[in-house]
C-alpha cells in the first residue's frame, strides 16, 4: 500500500489541532496533585525500556547497522522525556536539585548527543545516495531533501528517479 505524502502531512496537521482543545481540557480539569498507584513499575519499567534502547544502539553501532539512526532517535526522545517527567514531578520536593542536575548534566545533553549521531548517519546517507545516483553536485541541507523511496538507479542529468512519496 502507497501512503501519499500530502496524506500523512493532513493527518499529522489534523491530529495536532485536535490536540490543542483536548491539552485546553486536561489543562483545566486535571486535579494539581495525584497519587499514582503503580509509581515504581511505571519509573521502573520506562527505565528498563531505555536501557533496551540504549543496548539496541550499542548493538547496531558496533556492527555498523543503518537502524542505529533510528533507534539513536528513539532513545533521544525517550531521555528528554526521562527528564523532563523527572524533573516536574520532582518540583518542591527534596530531590529537586539533583534530578535538575542530572537532567542537564546527563539525559539532556545524551539526548543531544544521540540526535547528532542521528543526523550525522542521515547526512552520509544522503551523501551516499546522492553519489551513488552519479549526481554531481552536493546534497541540498536535510530539510529540503525528498524522501527516498526507490531503488537506487542511475540517471542521466536532470531526470528524476523517485517522486516522494512514501512506500
Amino acid at each position: 500500500m502507497k501512503i501519499i505524502n500530502r496524506q500523512v502531512s493532513v493527518l499529522a496537521a489534523t491530529v495536532a489541532v485536535f490536540m490543542v482543545p483536548w491539552m485546553v481540557f486536561l489543562g483545566v480539569t486535571l486535579p494539581p496533585r495525584y497519587d499514582a498507584h503503580h509509581w515504581r513499575l511505571l519509573w521502573v519499567g520506562f527505565d528498563v525500556l531505555e536501557v533496551s534502547v540504549l543496548l539496541h544502539v550499542a548493538w547496531s553501532a558496533w556492527f555498523r547497522r543503518q537502524i542505529t539512526l533510528v533507534s539513536s532517535l528513539i532513545v533521544a526522545t525517550l531521555l528528554f522525556s526521562d527528564a523532563w517527567f523527572d524533573v516536574i514531578t520532582s518540583i518542591g520536593s527534596r530531590g529537586e536539585w539533583i534530578t535538575i542536575a542530572t537532567a542537564l548534566g546527563g539525559e539532556i545533553p545524551l539526548a543531544l548527543f544521540f540526535l547528532w549521531i542521528s543526523r550525522r548517519i542521515l547526512i552520509r546517507m544522503v551523501t551516499a545516495l546522492y553519489n551513488a545516483e552519479g549526481r554531481g553536485e552536493a546534497p541540498p541541507r536535510l530539510r529540503d531533501v525528498r524522501i527516498l523511496a526507490h531503488p537506487i538507479r542511475r540517471q542521466e542529468a536532470g531526470t528524476v528517479s523517485d517522486n516522494g512519496d512514501l512506500p
